[in-house]
């Protein structure tokens, strides 16, 4: 959709161009702000860069700007500032410019250190060995009515493994290469206060800890954007009816899951009571009735059918219902990304494209469906299947045997021993029956009252954090009409 507007707007502009002298304006607008804090999380210095796309190559382009003593990065292109307007001699090129600015960012940052359970200065942990805790609290400040400009702070810092043990960080993840410990978390201020989600709370702050015999501060950055939940991420709640509708498609195959996981003990109960049966007949008839190979193969067939073939005919049905449920979790989905993102700077060394960061999340969500269809999967497979087969096996080879000898008494023995192994059989089947039903009440169940409960009476809000998202593209200021992208850097410098 950006591409077609930003292509109708190309085609409009020069029309308007061929019939009369207007000002151009540049179309689309990359700016970073790069914002140097104290120790404390107090603002010390503001510095935004632009980066003005000149796609129609214009001479001449018109932006708009709060930004002083501004500075051409990348040439040496003229301009005329005349208050907010900055008129700029482009000569066909895209503008590269940096300036100063004092205003109000969106987002604070509070930055607290403590030292054995007591907040003190950073100073006054300087060199100081303990348990330490570094708190970063980020307090939304772009607020529209009762709801928040969606804000995300990525953050990450890191630390020498030789100085530091016991590393746990709140939101977020600890990797070591073996000389340094890289931190990286995530922080979403206002989420919980828009959404009125309790399981949102706490996601405004980040809490790093560590024990560490002499205390040093690593450059702690924080990449603040009201971009990553954007339209296009937020789009998988505002579609509440379809999510819900998947969610119940969800829960109904759960509740098949567990009919079928049901039907199959019950059948083995049968197959107990039949043998049982027989069992008490021959003992009753002092040995005298003897079993065909025809009726010890329907007795195997019974197992195997009860075993194996129910099972197997519900394996598709347990993968359909992982790869669902997956589907329609964005926040797993993001969670793997970060993963994936991470994993890959670890394996590499060093910055990863974006396609070998979607090749890692792609891996790991193969992997995690994997491993989510086998431990559903192989609790029923393994234990009907193997369980049954083996032990029915060995004991109608017994059975078949004292049958041909005449052997009535060992035939009653071995029914017993067929009996024994089919009762651990009905126990694998319990265990599945009541497995599945635990996994139906206390996961899917509550997935999808979720679904239709929560998130459902959410969507009005979503629908304005979707808009907030789309109208947030400027912090110094962008020309009338023009696309524009922003991101905040955050830094809060080391020391030692």
């Amino acid at each position: 959709m950006k591409k077609v507007l930003t292509s109708s707007m190309c085609l409009a502009t020069a029309g308007i161009l061929a019939l009369s002298p207007v000002p151009t304006f540049a179309l689309t607008q990359d700016e970073t702000v790069y914002v140097k804090l104290q120790a404390n999380g107090e603002v010390k210095k503001i510095s935004v860069t632009e980066h003005l796309l000149n796609d129609l190559k214009d001479n001449e382009l018109f932006d708009k700007s709060i930004l002083t003593g501004i500075e051409n990065l990348n040439g040496f292109e003229g301009f005329v500032v005349d208050g907010e307007n900055v008129k700029w001699d482009a000569q066909g090129k895209d503008i590269y410019y940096r300036g100063e600015a004092t205003k109000e960012l969106p987002v604070k940052l509070t930055v607290s250190y403590f030292l054995d359970g007591e907040e003190k200065s950073l100073e006054e942990m300087l060199g100081k060995s303990g348990k330490v805790e570094v708190r970063l609290k980020y307090a939304n400040l772009s607020k529209v009515g009762n709801v928040y400009t969606p804000i995300v702070a990525a953050v990450t810092t890191t630390l020498d493994e030789s100085k530091v043990s016991n590393v746990n960080v709140s939101n977020g993840k600890a990797v070591s290469n073996g000389r340094t410990i890289a931190v990286t978390a995530v922080a979403a201020p206002g989420l919980y206060e828009s959404l009125g989600l309790e399981e949102l709370r706490g996601a405004d702050e980040v809490v790093l800890s560590y024990e560490t015999e002499k205390f040093e501060l690593g450059d702690i950055y924080s990449i603040v954007t009201p971009k990553l939940l954007d339209s296009e991420d937020l789009k998988v709640f505002a579609e509440l009816d379809d999510l819900s509708a998947k969610s119940n498609q969800l829960s109904q195959s759960s509740s098949q899951l567990v009919a079928g996981a049901n039907s199959l003990r019950d059948g083995i109960k049968e197959l107990q009571v039949a043998i049982v049966g027989i069992s008490q007949k021959m003992s009753g008839q002092g040995g005298s009735l003897t079993l065909g190979e025809e009726e010890m193969a329907a007795i195997t067939q019974k197992v195997q059918a009860a075993a194996t073939a129910k099972v197997q005919a519900q394996s598709a049905t347990i993968r359909a219902g992982i790869k669902q449920q997956l589907a329609s979790n964005k926040v797993l989905a993001d969670a793997i990304q970060l993963e994936a993102a991470q994993l890959c700077q670890a394996q590499a060394g060093g910055a990863c494209t974006a396609e070998m960061i979607v090749g890692v999340a792609a891996k790991l969500s193969a992997e995690l469906e994997e491993q989510l269809f086998q431990s559903s999967y192989q609790l029923a497979l393994t234990t009907a299947r193997q369980t049954a087969a083996a032990t029915a096996s060995g004991v109608i080879k017994q059975t078949l045997q004292a049958v041909n000898n005449g052997m009535g008494d060992a035939l009653v023995s071995g029914l017993n021993t067929m009996l024994a192994g089919v009762n651990k059989l009905a126990k694998g089947a319990d265990d599945l029956s009541a497995g599945m039903t635990k996994f139906d009440r206390e996961g899917i169940q509550p997935l999808n009252n979720f679904v239709n409960g929560k998130v459902k009476v959410t969507s009005g809000k979503v629908k304005q954090l979707m808009k907030l998202a789309d109208d947030y593209n400027s912090y110094a200021g962008i020309a009338e009409g023009a696309e524009g992208t922003t991101k905040f850097v955050l830094m809060v410098e080391g020391r030692k």
